[in-house]
């Protein structure tokens, strides 16, 4: 038995060395179109891995024919297709931005909307330059040679696309929005090692895996796997970081959640369109419904918050006059359970008047008991960058403050807890330096009504398991109009309410036990995204030079 299993081994390795290799002069093959293809290709790919397209699987091998189309590129050549790689990647996943067009009146501003959108797009598309660029001279100049040089060639293309998906967010104020992490949310087990190196270190194993498969499958297609059958080594390597970090996600879910004394809040979606929120005259229907709803909710037994969503009412909390709004909340909070409510808010000082968008949190006594300023705001919707020269391009009439710092909102007798404002919970640090300074569950009031229906509200959320993740936190989201749901530590998602309905749900939460130790990521931020990018700039800056000189020497020989 042993001998025919010998004989049949040598006769197909007699077989694969009279094999021929692949004849890449055929014109199919130096095709200009071929690349193009392949680099748009890869974008759609990516795109339809994330919420919205839904086909997350897709992404583990998204990024293979792009890394086909830059194999024989100049460094020109790979930067244009990687950046319309890019180009096509993020017009497709941040489509829901078309819908700003219906927010503003006249073709001016409609106009803007979608040149914004583009030019956006387009921005964020640079980013995968580096990637594309490296790709070209990394292949050229290791890929095939052997495993040391393909498992290097695995490390510096995931470390330069970590790095610049690092930089992104963070870059010009940052647009942290869809890390390729961000595509397995709804994964519990292969995202767990976001506390250690956040959505990025999620990121990582999914490029470390497609580089891994590129390997496998440019062997066959170069002629490699003619010479000698020998096991796939490059494709082991890619996945065995993936099934390392399944092994560990299962061993902690199965855990189960951190037990502790747990929240139970209402969270009031009114489902509230946004050309009636902009309306003064739905002004009274607007807050008749919050009191609808609201009153409902405080007839349970056990509230210890009830959530309102971002600037949920029409007017100002504290106003000087006017004071219908604080009256009803007043009225509301009073029947025994504390209200958090987001409002817009300002302050005087030196006859300069500065606008917020605000959380406060008001007691049963309809005293204000800790208020949260937005700090991280969006540009051309809560400020305008260079107002000189861009403000005719936008409806922002005024630009609101930052605020200051994180607050940690006090709850009798139970755990404390920190606001994240509409896209702050895309941005890591904030949830990072909340948790820091002693929240112990976090809450997201948001308004997705700007883009519904769309796939944003849904990416919206993922972006939020994350942060639970990161830092071990539950948190509880309320949305005007969704996706208002609770995330645990772990980042399992309770939905109760459909996206675009009124309702309210109440949900219990477990809070972050006081004295746990700090996770990883929460003592030491981003430290593997600042890491990735010093690594990736660095073989980013070596292979450039390799190049070169290898381009003088020929040219030397040539002479």
């Amino acid at each position: 038995m042993i001998g025919s299993f010998k004989q049949m081994d040598k006769k197909r390795q007699a077989f694969d060395a009279k094999k021929p290799s692949a004849d890449y002069s055929h014109p199919f093959f130096q095709s200009p179109i071929l690349p193009v293809f392949g680099s748009a290709l890869s974008g759609m790919l990516l795109a339809l891995s994330f919420p919205g397209y839904g086909n997350s699987t897709l992404v583990f091998a998204a990024l293979i024919p792009l890394l086909f189309s830059v194999q024989s590129a100049s460094v020109k050549k790979a930067a244009w297709l990687g950046l319309l790689s890019g180009f096509v990647f993020f017009m497709m996943s941040l489509s829901w931005l078309q819908n700003l067009t219906g927010m503003v009146s006249g073709a001016g501003l409609k106009v803007s909307a979608l040149f914004g959108y583009v030019v956006l797009a387009l921005y964020c598309a640079l980013y995968c330059i580096p990637f594309a660029i490296t790709a070209a001279l990394g292949i050229q100049q290791w890929a095939g040679k052997n495993l040391r040089s393909n498992v290097r060639l695995m490390f510096a293309l995931t470390m330069v696309w970590v790095g610049f998906e690092y930089l992104r967010g963070v870059l010009f104020t940052g647009f942290p929005w869809n890390p390729l992490g961000v595509t397995q949310y709804a994964n519990a087990t292969i995202i767990q090692v976001a506390e250690w190196g956040g959505v990025h270190m999620v990121s990582a194993y999914i490029v470390w895996m497609n580089v891994g498969l590129y390997i496998t499958f440019r062997q066959y297609t170069h002629g490699n796997r003619t010479k000698k059958y020998r096991p796939h080594y490059e494709l082991m390597i890619g996945l065995l970081p993936v099934a390392l970090s399944v092994a560990h996600g299962i061993n902690l879910l199965l855990n189960g959640p951190m037990p502790s004394n747990s929240v139970t809040v209402a969270l009031v979606q009114p489902n509230i369109t946004q050309s009636d929120k902009w309306d003064a005259a739905k002004d009274q229907d607007v807050r008749e419904r919050l009191e609808e709803l609201t009153s409902t909710a405080t007839r349970l037994k056990g509230l210890d918050v009830i959530i309102w969503p971002e600037t949920a009412i029409p007017d100002f909390l504290r106003p000087r006059g006017n004071r219908v709004s604080y009256n009803m909340v007043d009225r509301l909070a009073s029947q025994g359970t504390p209200i958090l409510v987001g409002t817009m808010d300002y302050s005087e000082l030196e006859g300069k008047t500065t606008y917020y968008n605000s959380s406060i949190l008001v007691g049963t006594d309809g005293l204000e008991i800790a208020k949260y300023d937005k700090q991280h705001l969006v540009p051309f919707g809560e400020y305008v960058p260079f107002p000189k020269l861009m403000g005719k391009f936008t409806p922002v009439e005024i630009d609101f403050g930052h605020g200051t710092g994180s607050t940690v909102f006090p709850l009798k007798n139970k755990a404390p807890f920190s606001v994240l404002i509409c896209f702050e919970d895309t941005v890591a640090p904030l949830a990072v330096n909340a948790t820091r300074a002693g929240a112990r569950w976090l809450v997201n009031q948001t308004n997705d009504g700007w883009f519904d229906p769309s796939a944003q509200s849904e990416q919206h959320l993922a972006h939020a398991v994350f942060r639970c993740v990161e830092n071990r936190m539950p948190m509880a989201r309320c949305c005007n109009t969704g996706i208002t749901c609770t995330i645990d530590a772990y980042g399992k998602i309770n939905r109760k309410l459909d996206p675009l309905t009124k309702g309210f749900t109440t949900v219990s939460l477990n809070p972050r036990p006081a004295g746990l130790e700090q996770t990883f990521y929460t003592q030491h931020g981003n430290a593997f995204g600042k890491a990735s990018l010093i690594a990736g700039a660095t073989v980013l800056f070596v292979l450039r030079s390799n190049s070169r000189k290898r381009r003088k020497k020929d040219e030397t020989k040539e002479s």
